[in-house]
């Protein structure tokens, strides 16, 4: 449902004990120690729309509907792509002409 800040303090019995920082627990909501949710950046690309905490499977798996998830694809298309991508072959060739001409190299006699 949302991040909290847990601290682990030192109670009277020297046993060690979680103290949540600025957020009180609802009923039935319960701490998860895990690393947050990816959050999906555009349609195509990997994560989740809306993560919900799946308990019995310890994962993180998508809350939103298959409506849901087509409307928010909708709402943010994958950025295009450019018609063509340089080979590394052409991009080490660019590279070697713009490190010669910053060395004042002339390549063109």
């Amino acid at each position: 449902k949302t991040l909290v800040l847990v601290l682990l303090v030192e109670n009277e019995d020297h046993q060690q004990e979680e103290q949540i920082q600025h957020y009180e627990m609802l009923e039935g909501e319960m701490l998860v120690d895990t690393v947050p949710p990816t959050m999906r950046p555009y349609a195509g690309a990997a994560g989740f729309i809306r993560p919900k905490w799946d308990a019995a499977a310890s994962a993180w798996v998508e809350g939103a509907t298959e409506e849901e998830v087509a409307a928010w694809e909708a709402e943010h298309p994958a950025p295009e792509l450019p018609e063509s991508v340089p080979t590394a072959e052409e991009r080490l060739t660019a590279l070697e002409g713009a490190m010669l001409a910053m060395m004042g190299v002339r390549t063109d006699v």
